[in-house]
């Protein structure tokens, strides 16, 4: 929470934050501002002090109206054309300024912590100043883990439109007839159209944008190609009947800008039968993983019993270090917010302890490079006595 911030930064033995970027791309800064902005800008914030936002003077009225930081100031409050002008070059001139105002609001000698991908140029300059610069590993993002109820609320309304939209999708694929090349195929127009991934990632498109979400590029894999978990695919892959088909869905709200995550797999018609088995032991991983995340328990702790349940079923898992060519070959969960993977996470990994309000992803899966994949997922927010899952998507294989 960010409340939090100043007890991790006491942890840390750091004074202060200084941060700069936009908030469009970085979340943490979208996360400590709730101001979005394209260019960059500056966060600067004192332990027990409130933090301060400095902005150039394109944006100061607005960030004044919509920033949760009440102290908004200007470049122009910290000499901005001065510094520019007896600038040899303008990116000096950049770095000169930023320089000057770490050392006007921190003062020489102060001990700051900015984030490990923090521009090396910039901290050299404001080293040169004689601040002293720690890279703040795991700060701010440790703190987002556990999410506000406001946040909350932002997940679970993507979500709902995550599983209206699904359906959708489902039922096109249901309704769908299939040619004697056993392709998927919908009348368009009066026409028929062999069903592609590239139509299918467009209809999602199209529904999110109407709900308010960005789509992103949604996982659709058919058949053998769903045996690599991230496959990105050519929009010209035709939907074949009898096979598996993985729809890994993950839109971002374009207002909150939190993300939900959630995978079905689904065969039109009859599904083969190592699908089937594959599919069953999915299943019942995952609904064991959930049944097994509470507060207080160890990240690790869902991950080895999703794997028990594999391996007891006979497939092959990457636990203990195993180089594998089937089986389950990834973690078992993510945390979930204004980044679509950040922490905390369910893998062999991490021995940390979830904490009330995290929210992850649970996401077994089985994969077989001759016969393709089956993943479901669900995103759930971890309670004191277990956990509360968002999605409402039914779960089913053969449609």
């Amino acid at each position: 929470m960010r409340k939090d911030i100043d007890r991790i930064l006491t942890e840390k033995g750091a004074e202060a934050i200084f941060l700069y970027s936009e908030s469009e791309k970085e979340a943490n800064m979208y996360y400590l501002t709730k101001f979005l902005a394209p260019d960059p800008f500056i966060y600067i914030k004192r332990v027990g002090e409130k933090p301060i936002l400095i902005v150039n003077p394109m944006e100061y009225s607005r960030a004044k109206k919509e920033s949760i930081v009440k102290d908004v100031r200007s470049y122009v409050d910290y000499n901005l054309h001065e510094i520019m002008k007896s600038a040899p070059d303008p990116k000096i001139g950049n770095l000169n300024f930023l320089a000057n105002v770490a050392k006007k609001e921190l003062g020489k000698g102060a001990k700051i912590c900015v984030p490990p991908n923090f521009p090396v140029i910039i901290a050299d300059a404001l080293r040169k100043e004689g601040l002293t610069i720690t890279p703040m590993f795991d700060l701010i993002e440790k703190a987002r883990e556990t999410k506000e109820p406001d946040e909350i609320q932002a997940i679970k309304e993507v979500q709902t439109i995550v599983d209206k939209t699904t359906k959708k999708v489902i039922d096109l694929i249901a309704d769908a007839d299939v040619d004697d090349k056993g392709r998927l195929v919908t009348r368009v127009n009066g026409r028929k159209e062999v069903l592609k991934v590239g139509k299918l990632k467009a209809i999602l498109g199209h529904e999110f944008l109407d709900g308010g979400c960005e789509a992103g590029d949604p996982i659709v894999a058919c058949g053998p190609k769903g045996a690599d978990p991230h496959y990105s695919g050519s929009p010209e892959d035709e939907l074949m009947a009898n096979q598996p088909i993985i729809l890994d869905i993950y839109p971002k709200s374009i207002r909150s800008r939190y993300y939900t995550d959630m995978t079905r797999t689904i065969v039109k018609g009859k599904a083969p039968k190592e699908i089937k088995k594959m599919f069953e032991v999915v299943l019942e991983a995952k609904n064991a993983a959930i049944d097994a995340i509470k507060a207080g328990v160890l990240g690790s702790e869902p991950y080895n019993i999703c794997c028990d349940v594999l391996e007891k079923a006979g497939y092959a898992t990457t636990r203990g270090g195993k180089q594998i060519t089937k089986g389950f070959n990834h973690g078992l969960g993510h945390g979930v917010g204004l980044q679509v993977h950040e922490g905390p996470s369910l893998n062999e990994f991490y021995k940390f302890a979830l904490e009330e309000h995290n929210v992850v992803t649970v996401e077994p899966g089985l994969y077989d490079p001759k016969v393709g994949g089956v993943r479901i997922e669900d995103t759930v927010e971890v309670t004191k006595r277990g956990c509360s899952n968002f999605v409402k998507a039914e779960i089913l294989l053969e449609i």
